[in-house]
């Protein structure tokens, strides 16, 4: 992160170096790179889910991973993140925000090769901070692609990711948890942000798989209650960052997504005084409202992964005059990025419609399988089943760009069809919430 940023200590803090203290007779003094109370812009971004271009020949084997996947653009991936930083720069952004997820699957080269590009973000001026995700630690499917074999490569450990990625919040945090890679930073005086680290990673290497869930220990929820305190004293709004959910924003999808014991975050977020989280994790664009036990709301905005259809990604404003926060999703012309850097990828000049047809496509696959497969729907014509499975593609793609999908002549189908999975996913995303894309937060 920007080197200028430090702290000054006006009273002797006991408890330790980075410590916030809840003490009352004690007072902290934050000095921000952003010192005056003046606007501020924000983008936040999440499942960047890179995948350095070394470590693919882009043979038999890594076709077949990219389809068999959940629709992420991993082919593009090194040119998706090329686009995204360039807007970061061009806009002049303040603060660019990675809430998790950076890598693939926790690549060392991945992240190493992420580190160097955010480097030239700060250098252009903007302060990066990240938090890890599910994916981006201790990682045993960490692999690379030569021709049709899939070999193991180089995945990091907590301590690696702290120094890959420590200018970019980590070497100049307020406050550091003792029980996570979670951190207190000071971007400006008056907008602080508390990137919580909700990812398990310590078991990973030897259950032989990535842990999707996430949490927060007592001990991170008691240094969170510290760091609203010192926010406080500062008169700083916090801002908490995390990749699981901190709600529910599915009606089917939640077991693993949503943080675990989530009304014990929920409680301690809304007594600091905290009015909205960015989180991720789930790859949709989603904007929904929790209740403390207390009565006091929270809302959780998810951005949409940066790696999936259709590519969006948070525009956020504070606003110094009327002291709120406005959120705005923005899609990523990647087309556009392409024809001006001159690319001859087919795909990469027609993005927009490639990118529609190969997640369209993907969840289309995906339904007309379990159609065929499945006897509880051996008494449904091939037409009707083709009806069902077009509706499935266009619900799943207008869920993940936070938008209500089109009528299909698929959905009545749906509405009678026997119970599974499937089905509810399908009717669960037929009425997405309204405003997905935009939110306002009051003072």
């Amino acid at each position: 992160m920007i080197q200028f940023l430090k702290f000054v200590i006006l009273l002797l803090i006991s408890s330790s170096l980075f410590g916030c203290s809840s003490t009352s007779d004690k007072t902290e003094k934050i000095t921000a790179p952003i010192e005056k109370d003046q606007d501020l812009s924000i983008i936040e971004t999440t499942d960047v889910h890179y995948f350095a271009p070394s470590l693919t020949d882009n043979g038999a084997a890594f076709k077949q991973y990219v389809a068999a996947g959940d629709g992420k653009q991993l082919a593009y991936s090194d040119e998706i993140t090329d686009a995204f930083l360039e807007d970061v720069e061009a806009k002049k952004t303040d603060v660019l925000i990675i809430s998790g997820d950076l890598t693939n699957n926790g690549e060392k080269t991945s992240h190493e090769e992420l580190a160097k590009k955010l480097a030239q973000v700060e250098k252009a001026g903007t302060q990066v901070f990240v938090v890890p995700g599910n994916h981006d630690i201790n990682n045993p499917w960490a692999r690379k692609f030569e021709k049709d074999k899939q070999l193991p490569t180089d995945t990091i450990t907590p301590t690696d990711f702290s120094k890959i990625y420590g200018d970019f919040g980590y070497k100049d945090a307020i406050s550091s948890d003792d029980f996570s890679l979670s951190y207190l930073a000071a971007p400006s005086s008056k907008v602080w942000l508390l990137m919580l680290d909700t990812a398990i990673y310590k078991t990973n290497m030897q259950q032989g798989t990535p842990t999707t869930e996430g949490g927060l220990t007592t001990g991170t929820l008691d240094w969170v209650k510290e760091c609203s305190t010192l926010a406080e004293k500062n008169g700083a709004k916090l801002i908490p960052v995390m990749h699981h959910n901190l709600t529910n924003h599915s009606d089917v999808i939640q077991r693993g997504f949503t943080i675990n014991y989530n009304q014990q975050v929920i409680d301690t977020l809304t007594a600091g005084n905290m009015e909205f989280s960015l989180s991720g994790h789930i790859h949709t664009q989603n904007i929904r409202t929790a209740k403390s036990t207390d009565g006091k709301e929270i809302t959780d905005i998810v951005t949409n992964a940066l790696s999936v259809y259709p590519h969006k990604y948070g525009n956020i404003t504070y606003s110094a005059k009327n002291k709120n926060f406005t959120y705005q999703s923005q899609k990523l012309d990647i087309e556009s990025w392409a024809k001006e850097h001159g690319k001859t990828d087919k795909n990469l000049l027609n993005f927009d419609q490639f990118d529609y047809d190969t997640f369209y496509n993907s969840g289309y696959d995906k339904a007309i399988m379990d159609l065929m497969t499945s006897d509880a729907y051996k008494t449904y014509s091939q037409s009707d089943k083709e009806k069902m499975a077009d509706t499935m593609g266009l619900n799943n793609m207008y869920f993940f760009a936070g938008t209500a999908p089109p009528k299909s002549a698929g959905m009545a189908l749906w509405d009678s069809a026997p119970n599974s999975f499937l089905k509810d996913y399908v009717l669960s995303t037929s009425n997405p919430p309204k405003n997905s894309n935009d939110y306002y937060v009051s003072p």
